[in-house]
């Protein structure tokens, strides 16, 4: 591994970059944690990664990161090797573990909209299955408390929001990403769900004594940091 990217474009003629360019893509992808080849802000990225990409994951490596990189669907996912808790609310949880739900449904029949692997919802299809998983209401009086999630989701290369068909009166529909397999993988799933359920019998137990309900937007919760 060299010492700094200096001796990478010092050491190779061809290389078309300079090193801030090397720096500016790591800082990228530690920070957005997907990154793909079709979106017009991840591409000098993705191409400068993939040209050079046993530096990057010995680079990685050393901060407890592991680089996964799908070719066939031209995106690159960095997660990391050493669990640590971060604090997220219930909300962002609840929604997580629906989107992946939502991405494990369609994709394993091969209901895909395209070949880079994105399943679309509708606002009322993801809200109907919201409701089915949770048992509460993801959109009410707006859609502000969605799109806010969504936004979270998009940092991360998970989930975007998507233009709607022509003539859809929905302002927009749900694009879940392939990336959201490798960030929130079997194992990470089934540890965000038994944090999860632990969590609500507790709040349960304390506001049925206290004759409240329970405000998912508001609690907090520790969970593996699955998004960095």
């Amino acid at each position: 591994m060299p010492r700094n990217w200096e001796s990478i474009t010092n050491n190779d003629e061809n290389c078309p970059y300079a090193p801030d360019d090397f720096r500016r893509a790591m800082y990228q992808l530690v920070c957005q944690q997907c990154l793909y080849l079709r979106f017009p802000q991840h591409a000098k990225a993705y191409r400068l990664i993939t040209a050079y990409e046993s530096y990057f994951r010995e680079a990685l490596d050393l901060l407890g990161l592991r680089l996964i990189h799908k070719i066939d669907r031209e995106f690159l996912v960095v997660i990391q090797t050493v669990a640590r808790p971060q604090r997220m609310s219930k909300a962002q949880t609840l929604f997580l573990l629906v989107l992946r739900q939502a991405y494990h449904l369609r994709a394993s029949i091969g209901d895909v909209a395209n070949g880079f692997g994105d399943v679309i919802y509708n606002i009322p299809e993801f809200e109907d299955l919201y409701r089915e998983m949770t048992g509460l209401t993801l959109v009410e009086k707006s859609l502000a408390p969605l799109r806010d999630l969504l936004r979270d989701a998009a940092q991360h290369g998970l989930a975007r929001e998507t233009q709607a068909p022509d003539g859809d009166p929905q302002p927009f529909e749900i694009c879940i990403l392939p990336g959201i397999v490798e960030v929130l993988d079997e194992n990470t799933v089934g540890r965000f769900g038994a944090a999860l359920k632990a969590e609500l019998a507790v709040s349960s137990s304390e506001t049925l004594s206290e004759g409240e309900g329970i405000s998912p937007e508001n609690e907090e919760m520790d969970v593996e940091e699955a998004m960095q």
